[in-house]
């Protein structure tokens, strides 16, 4: 039996062998001691993931299509995820000490690596992920009751303007249609992307759109210098389309465009995008949003795609011919059912899409308690079509340790600013706005997370 402490975010790599007719390994990659803890059960069926709860025993995850060692197998803990490969067999769970019934898995952990029926670790290393800056607070907290953002408030899209700061957040107040009702657009100021000044009026509310909520997503400067936002709307449960206003100065006032909505979506459901100026030689804008599609040829499920948009004036818009351009990375894994482009960032020649992804399951014993596992990933194109994904998705996940923390169960909704050789990545965790921050030479440096590399056998 081997043991080693990790601290944080890890990756482990390992090498089993056996000689024996019936090997099995276990590796104990959640856990400090205490009553609750997790393993990965290997065998020439397959492998488990399985919970223990003082004496009992619960399985979580069975994946067969197991086979005789030798097997190489990677552990990847991000946050609340948990991510494994044997062989050529994959799978993943959140939350595996209990984090649908209030228990959550420690950040400082004990590995416990055993081999049983003549099987045994001929190699294991084990890498930490230091990677996103890790805020205890969000930098922008819900507002007191009766304002704007009583209940929500989500990071939107940001522009720079005199070397300030201008984030167009959704902010939602007390209601039930999910989470809250009577979204609006807000505005908040700031000179160094970390401390934030909210506008207590709205610059844009939800009597000023045809409909029940406004979602922002995207903001930009036009050549003639007016700023132009775009959000879509929602006539609850209905979806309006992509609209936008204008104005002359960041804080408003900023006054609807008269043929809203600028582009409708054949698929209704649609909330999630960004907005980017390039000024190309074939159109100055361009979009990538999230829209549900059904389940096509071809083994992805029915669920949230990336389509691309063009346009040379914000209001007449075109479709990519290859529609759609973005979709999960794995069929079952943590992003295999939706995947939500959010923000685009053009770092050289290569484009940074941090997005939203989702999957779903039901923990054992908890019948009708589907949990459904939102998390924020990182992909890479130099076309737009053709990309590559961070190999430890989810980059940006919850932390998911203590129910204390304001991004401790789910993250979504990313946007992420570049000012000098730094990221500046905002997101939403429970309905609040959270920034992470990254240098820029790690983001784009996928070999590694920078972090403590040691060798345990």
């Amino acid at each position: 039996m081997i043991t080693r402490r990790v601290t944080g975010n890890y990756e482990l790599n390992a090498r089993i062998a056996g000689t024996d007719s019936t090997p099995a390994a276990s590796i104990r990659f959640s856990g400090s001691g205490g009553t609750v803890n997790a393993d990965l059960i290997i065998n020439g069926e397959g492998f488990r993931v399985v919970r223990q709860a003082g004496k009992e025993h619960t399985i979580l995850k069975d994946y067969p299509g197991g086979g005789p060692p030798p097997w190489e197998v990677r552990v990847l803990k991000k946050g609340n995820f948990f991510r494994f490969r044997v062989n050529g067999n994959t799978g993943w769970v959140r939350g595996p000490s209990g984090e649908w019934d209030g228990l959550y898995d420690p950040w400082e952990n004990t590995l416990i690596l055993e081999g049983t029926g003549g099987c045994g670790f001929e190699s294991c290393t084990v890498a930490t992920l230091p990677w996103l800056d890790q805020q205890t607070e969000p930098v922008i907290a819900r507002g007191p009751a009766g304002s704007p953002y009583e209940k929500q408030i989500i990071p939107g899209a940001i522009v720079e303007i005199d070397d300030r700061f201008y984030m167009y957040c959704m902010a939602g107040m007390e209601g039930e249609q999910e989470g809250s009702s009577r979204r609006s657009i807000v505005v908040a100021e700031s000179e160094d992307l970390r401390s934030w000044e909210v506008q207590s009026t709205p610059v844009v509310a939800h009597t000023d759109a045809p409909g029940d909520n406004i979602y922002v997503n995207g903001a930009v400067v036009t050549p003639a210098g007016q700023i132009v936002i775009m959000y879509a709307v929602q006539q609850y449960p209905s979806w309006l389309g992509f609209m936008i206003a204008s104005a002359d100065d960041p804080k408003g006032p900023f006054t609807p465009y008269s043929g809203n909505p600028v582009y409708r979506h054949f698929n209704d459901a649609a909330h999630e995008f960004d907005l980017q100026r390039v000024d190309h030689p074939d159109y100055r804008y361009i979009m990538c949003y999230a829209g549900y599609t059904p389940r096509q040829s071809g083994s992805w499920p029915g669920g949230d795609r990336g389509y691309l948009l063009y346009s040379d004036n914000l209001v007449d818009w075109r479709e990519a011919e290859d529609n759609p351009v973005f979709g999960p990375e794995t069929t079952n894994d943590w992003d295999a059912v939706h995947v939500r482009p959010r923000s685009l960032n053009r770092i050289g020649d290569t484009w940074y899409l941090w997005y939203e992804g989702c999957n779903a399951w039901t923990p054992p014993g908890t019948t009708g308690r589907e949990q459904w596992c939102d998390s924020v990933g990182l992909a890479r194109s130099l076309d737009l079509r053709n990309w590559s994904y961070y190999p430890r998705n989810p980059a940006l996940p919850a932390l998911g340790i203590e129910a204390e923390r304001f991004d401790h169960t789910w993250t979504g909704w990313p946007r992420m600013v570049v000012k000098g050789d730094t990221g500046y990545v905002f997101y939403t965790g429970n309905a609040q706005v959270g920034l992470r921050t990254i240098p820029i030479r790690q983001l784009t440096d996928w070999e590694s997370e920078g972090g403590e590399a040691f060798r345990i056998t």
